[in-house]
């Protein structure tokens, strides 16, 4: 049971939740840029929320299967077809044995997710799916590549799926980014940061956004020991122009944090392309923290209500 990619589209890779536990031994977390994503296409299936899913990037792969199975997409509108006709993303959608599901550009967005009922049949390295090509643990999916899956499954038809409000998010134009304030906050003169507008640069990518806009000019003149970063961190480099790390980032970082993204915005911040703009709103840890709280109720509710749907599954 396997598909096989006969296009790969801009940039495709195998992701899961990250390979977490080794970033104090220097290896990257990695993992998914729209966590939200993922796990909703997992979720949508009855996955465990960690398994791995593909990740494309602007514009998506061509793949064909060569046995039945029950997918489902989510994230970025890249107008997925099945043999030519289009399919609804956000519910479950069965493919049989020869099909062909094609995905085109992203309408607006960055990235679309798309995950396997049963999961992929990957090795794991460090506990982990996922590809990061930097540090030579996998590498983007090419032309030919073939891929493993779990379980096949027989014809059923599926009236049910997700609102299209829980994607609303990829779409949202007003970009104001919330941030809380990191460790060297005070060492910036920053009265028009939360003000200014910051476009992402063409050279960002997974591992980091490197933004342009107004020069962040730092008050002390200190040497920072390196200390640990996360999915997030907003640093800010000698020339005042502010880099966020995102999930393919280094372990570690000397160059002063003025504010960390909180996680409930880093699923729109992956989904922001190069040359559109962003604004930061900070706020407090108290808030970010219910933000969190409030998210993942959602998505626990999602799962709750996904879990009975598959609960009288039975594969015919």
């Amino acid at each position: 049971m396997t598909l096989k990619i006969i296009k790969s589209g801009a940039y495709t890779t195998l992701q899961d939740l990250g390979r977490n536990g080794w970033q104090a031994f220097g290896v990257p977390v990695g993992g998914a840029m729209d966590r939200k994503a993922a796990r909703l296409a997992n979720i949508l299936l009855g996955n465990d929320e960690n398994e791995a899913v593909l990740e494309m990037t602007l514009a998506g792969p061509t793949i064909q299967f060569d046995e039945s199975a029950i997918i489902a997409i989510f994230g970025a509108n890249m107008s997925p077809k099945r043999n030519g006709k289009a399919v609804e993303p956000r519910k479950p959608i069965l493919v049989s044995k020869g099909d062909v599901v094609t995905f085109g550009a992203a309408k607006s967005g960055v990235r679309t997710y798309l995950a396997v009922k049963g999961g992929f049949s990957h090795p794991a390295i460090l506990g982990s799916k996922s590809t990061n090509a930097r540090a030579n643990m996998g590498r983007p999916l090419q032309a030919g590549d073939v891929i493993p899956f779990k379980h096949a499954f027989s014809f059923k038809h599926f009236s049910w799926g997700l609102s299209y409000k829980l994607e609303t998010y990829i779409n949202d134009k007003e970009m104001s980014i919330r941030f809380v304030k990191g460790r060297q906050y005070d060492f910036f003169e920053k009265k028009d940061f939360p003000k200014s507008k910051y476009e992402v640069g063409s050279s960002s990518d997974r591992m980091g956004y490197r933004l342009t806009g107004p020069k962040l000019h730092s008050n002390q003149k200190v040497e920072l020991i390196t200390e640990g970063t996360t999915f997030g961190s907003i640093q800010v480099p000698p020339n005042g122009e502010p880099i966020i790390l995102m999930a393919d980032r280094q372990p570690t970082g000397g160059y002063p944090k003025i504010g960390e993204v909180i996680s409930c915005d880093l699923p729109r911040l992956s989904q922001i392309r190069p040359g559109e703009l962003l604004r930061f709103k900070e706020i407090s840890l108290k808030k970010a923290q219910q933000l969190l709280i409030a998210q993942e109720k959602e998505l626990k509710e999602i799962k709750a209500a996904c879990q009975v749907k598959w609960r009288d599954f039975k594969d015919v």
